[in-house]
């Protein structure tokens, strides 16, 4: 199977690079990373199969998640990647809460993106 290319996809975008640099990740982003960051993940998959063919595509849902201490940046930002992404996918879900251990903004959606193997 093939990775989603968010992280091709958002670093080519000048907005979003501008707005995050290469604090882009999948899964978890390191320790101490500054903010603001991205951070990615595959949710779920299911193959495009039917009985009388093999599958050669994957419904992918993925979740995005920004970061940032300014509740309006964290929102700025989510709303850029959204106009790249949704280029791409079908986005799904807006997601936000506020994280006290962190005390950071959290602002995301989900998407649904039909990924070829």
């Amino acid at each position: 199977m093939k990775h989603l290319p968010i992280y091709r996809i958002l670093k080519a975008d000048a907005q979003v690079f501008g707005m995050l640099g290469a604090h882009i990740y999948e899964d978890v982003a390191p320790e101490k990373t500054p903010t603001p960051y991205l951070v990615w993940s595959d949710l779920s998959g299911t193959p495009n199969t039917s009985l009388d063919n093999i599958t050669n595509q994957d419904n992918v849902l993925y979740q995005v998640m920004v970061y940032s201490p300014n509740q309006k940046t964290a929102s700025d930002i989510r709303t850029a990647v959204c106009n790249v992404l949704q280029e791409h996918s079908l986005i799904d879900q807006r997601i936000g809460h506020y994280e006290l251990n962190t005390k950071l903004f959290a602002r995301g959606f989900s998407g649904s993106w039909w990924l070829d193997r």
